[in-house]
């Protein structure tokens, strides 16, 4: 699932590339992370990750998008998610942001029965954001975060909970995180966050997905 705050169906992807070009922007980016963290777990027994995708904005708000990583648990070894959504700033300031997401995995014959899709909604203001999502065969998720952008680099802090099963099978995780760039032409970004779970995260998922982590991440955008 794609971290970035920041996350459609194909075919909304392709009638949306039918748009003229000037109104339009299409962007792709890359990363090396030190662990796949989603909602505070590790999505790859705390190895590497190499993400990337692609992404579509049309200045309605509409936007669109693929994201893929590799991934280790329950027989998956990818990931590929595809997403589409709206978003706006209203006059007041306060941004709005809706989409569907589906999450799919492969790798393996029973991979794709992690196979899922979830709805969000999305406010901000001045840093201060708030998100909802729920799925179709999941529980539900809520996050608040925090960005404050210093001269040379960002602070990010976030605490959320997830509802795994839809039965009250639900935990805490949280980050905090300092973001920047190396600046000059290369534009390379780089992440350095701490990721942890309440103590009902290590029964769900085990202590070696849950625990406390530190996270480098290095990123491009085209």
């Amino acid at each position: 699932m794609k971290n970035s705050l920041k996350i459609a169906s194909a075919s909304l992807l392709a009638a949306a590339m039918m748009a003229p070009a000037a109104q339009a922007e299409i962007t792709a980016n890359v990363a090396l992370t030190t662990d796949y963290v989603w909602r505070g777990t590790s999505q790859n027994q705390e190895d590497p990750a190499l993400q990337g995708g692609f992404d579509y904005s049309h200045e309605s708000g509409f936007y669109a998008g693929v994201w893929g990583s590799n991934v280790n648990f329950s027989g998956a070894s990818t990931e590929l998610d595809l997403y589409a959504g709206w978003g706006t700033e209203l006059a007041n300031g306060v941004g709005v942001d809706v989409g569907v997401i589906r999450y799919s995995y492969h790798g393996s014959d029973i991979a794709s029965d992690l196979d899922f899709t979830e709805a969000y909604v999305g406010i901000s203001y001045q840093g201060l954001g708030f998100n909802y999502s729920f799925g179709d065969e999941l529980g539900d998720q809520y996050e608040i975060s925090y960005g404050y952008d210093l001269e040379a680099v960002s602070l990010s802090v976030a605490y959320g909970n997830y509802d795994v099963s839809g039965d009250d099978d639900d935990y805490d995780y949280y980050s905090a995180g300092v973001s920047g760039s190396f600046g000059g032409d290369s534009e390379i970004g780089w992440d350095v966050s701490y990721y942890g779970t309440s103590s009902e995260a290590d029964f769900i998922f085990g202590e070696e997905a849950a625990d406390g982590r530190l996270v480098l991440t290095i990123s491009k955008e085209f």
